[in-house]
């Protein structure tokens, strides 16, 4: 993707503009620290926040500036950052871009500020201050060490404990299961082995209290009026099995005609949904006090999952296939007892399992420092849940392999009518009626345009849109 269109696509967790560098140097450094921190990104100068490429003064010597900005980060940054300064054309403006790289010394900080102050990260298109939680995970990740290998001191390992482990994971995994293998997968720790690991104390439910699965179904679309709830506790394996036949209970059932025999089915695939769970379970930071949360509405089955991606990983990179694993004993542990089928490869299986169903590929996203999952469900014509629908799925639907087709039908819908009403609007009208951010209304307009549907009017500053006559 050029730059051009990455500034008119919005600032997010890896990009950010600003007309002209702050005086201040700290307004500006915070963002290089938090970059840095994270999955790396572009501090661009020249931009308005209408995302209009003004580019830097004429009276500026941007040599200077490289060199200036080059010295603030050198001089206020600890550990050293890895950065590069280049300069572009754009519209016929000189933008000077600051990129910078994801770093493997974390935590990044300002000198000035110390560690426990001065260390940023970035949540969506926001540089915020680390928290406790994300600063232990950014030393944790600095040292190469994962936090559900570090021992759970207030848990006392008894036998009991070992026994259900055993019982249980040799049930799942169809073979015998023995202390010796728990002390292989890491899950004990200290010299003699009788110490508790975080991981240890997630499997068998007796981490902290948040480390449950929360589950609702909601009437209609929004998070108002329920209609079930339950809180799964206990062992990690117990939840997601719980969790799991709670979303199966709130969904349809339609008839697929197969010739003379007609089989039921469920409107979304039942592996990808209970991939989704335990992916949730397996990525979430456990140190957050926030716990995994699966809604069912009427138009979409949501997981949310605490922890936005792990180290360096961009949500792109997800969705190709890189995978970077926060909790590494857990994912290597159910590996080995056959819950996961293999570790690292989740997001591009379930999309296979969705287009063999023949239904919408989900919808990956981060909300501020959470990681969501939105599954559109299938258009029925019965409201009540487990209801028979006469739906011939046979011929299977065709698939837009876009992310969040469901979603993105449903907005740009909304998109045509507002114009088919007001004649011409600008972006920012636009969002404000549908409901969502400019970058992402902005997306959805240049899909719009590219399929013929509306056409823009006018100059980049003062640019409105129109349906297509």
């Amino acid at each position: 993707m050029s730059l051009q269109q990455e500034i008119l696509n919005g600032e997010s967790r890896t990009l950010e503009y600003k007309v002209e560098l702050p005086e201040d140097s700290v307004k500006w450094i915070k963002s290089i620290v938090a970059f840095a921190n994270g999955a790396g990104g572009k501090f661009v100068i020249g931009v308005n926040n209408r995302r209009e490429f003004i580019g830097i003064p004429k009276k500026v010597d941007p040599f200077e500036l490289k060199d200036g900005i080059a010295d603030k980060i050198s001089q206020m940054c600890e550990p050293q950052i890895m950065f590069d300064i280049t300069a572009e054309i754009v519209e016929g403006a000189q933008l000077l871009i600051i990129q910078v790289f994801p770093g493997m010394a974390t935590p990044y900080y300002i000198k000035s500020q110390g560690k426990e102050n001065g260390t940023y990260i970035r949540l969506g298109a926001t540089t915020r201050n680390a928290d406790l939680a994300a600063l232990s995970e950014l030393e944790n990740r600095g040292k190469n060490i994962s936090y559900d290998e570090l021992p759970y001191r207030s848990l006392k390992v008894t036998d009991a404990d070992i026994a259900f482990l055993c019982k249980d994971f040799s049930k799942r995994a169809k073979r015998k299961i023995t202390k010796a293998d728990l002390e292989n997968l890491h899950l004990l720790a200290g010299r003699s082995h009788d110490k508790a690991t975080n991981a240890l104390a997630i499997l068998l439910g007796k981490h902290e209290y948040t480390s449950r699965i929360q589950c609702a179904r909601f009437r209609g679309t929004m998070r108002a009026d329920f209609l079930d709830k339950k809180d799964y506790e206990g062992p990690l394996c117990k939840q997601i099995d719980d969790a799991y036949k709670f979303v199966l209970n709130h969904l349809n059932m339609a008839i697929e005609i197969n010739g003379v025999v007609h089989d039921e089915k469920y409107e979304l695939p039942p592996k990808a949904i209970r991939e989704l769970i335990i992916n949730a379970a397996i990525h979430r930071n456990y140190q957050m006090n926030s716990s995994v949360q699966v809604a069912v509405y009427d138009d979409r089955v949501e997981i949310s999952s605490p922890g936005t991606l792990y180290g360096t990983l961009t949500l792109e990179e997800a969705l190709s296939g890189r995978s970077s694993i926060r909790n590494k004993t857990l994912a290597r542990t159910l590996e080995k007892i056959h819950v996961l089928e293999g570790w690292g490869s989740g997001f591009q299986r379930i999309n296979t399992m969705c287009q063999e169903y023949g239904v919408a590929l989900p919808e990956f996203i981060e909300v501020g420092d959470m990681f969501r999952v939105n599954f559109y469900r299938r258009q029925s014509t019965s409201v009540g849940d487990k209801s028979a629908i006469n739906t011939e799925i046979g011929d299977k639907l065709a698939i837009n392999t876009k992310i969040g087709d469901k979603s993105a039908i449903n907005f740009k819908k909304k998109i045509v009518e507002y114009l088919a009403e007001h004649g011409e609007a600008r972006s920012q009208e636009i969002a404000n009626f549908i409901g969502l951010k400019i970058s992402r209304t902005k997306d959805y307009i240049s899909e719009l345009v590219e399929e013929g549907e509306i056409v823009p009017n006018g100059a980049n500053k003062n640019r409105t849109y129109s349906l297509k006559k």
